[in-house]
């Protein structure tokens, strides 16, 4: 028995050798942000999250859309059998295409997506344009942090500051 071991034992560390550089290559191949996306949704429903901070970057490394929460609550949806998180004290910042930030977004509570990347707020939601040429408030909205795009839903009011006309005068 000890004889064939010994034949036996170098040939299996060999098919080893043979097999792990295969499976290192298939784990590089996978996207980072998918991990991340893994991570969160192996986190078990009743965990409590504080300062959570998730940055979106388009394929140029440029940024989209960050958010950042002060506390969530993780929870599974029995409906479609996905996790939620469960936001509250929400801030989400809009980039434009120069990395400048285009709006600031404060919202009490909301729930967020993680497969959809959306964050869907059923509660106060106010936006102010980094410019400060617009702001708007609203009951809701729905938030695609991975384009940076937002729909507030109604009923909402905005206000907009429209630049003063210049008299031009004749030479």
């Amino acid at each position: 028995l000890l004889l064939i071991l010994i034949f036996i034992l170098p040939s299996c560390q060999e098919e080893k050798r043979r097999v792990r550089p295969t499976i290192q290559k298939e784990a590089n191949t996978e996207d980072p942000n998918e991990k991340k996306k893994e991570s969160l949704l192996n986190v078990p429903a009743g965990a409590v999250i504080e300062d959570l901070i998730l940055p979106y970057y388009n394929d140029d490394q440029k940024k989209v859309s960050l958010l950042t929460i002060a506390e969530v609550t993780v929870a599974d949806d029995i409906r479609t059998n996905k996790t939620i998180l469960k936001g509250e004290h929400l801030k989400v910042w809009l980039f434009d295409e120069e990395g400048a930030i285009r709006s600031t977004t404060v919202i009490s509570s909301a729930d967020y997506l993680v497969n959809k990347e959306q964050l869907v707020a059923k509660s106060e939601v106010l936006m102010i344009g980094s410019n400060g040429k617009f702001a708007a408030k609203s009951k809701g909205g729905i938030f695609s942090l991975t384009t940076g795009q937002a729909i507030l839903l109604g009923p909402a009011t905005a206000q907009f500051k429209i630049p003063q006309k210049k008299d031009i005068k004749a030479p």
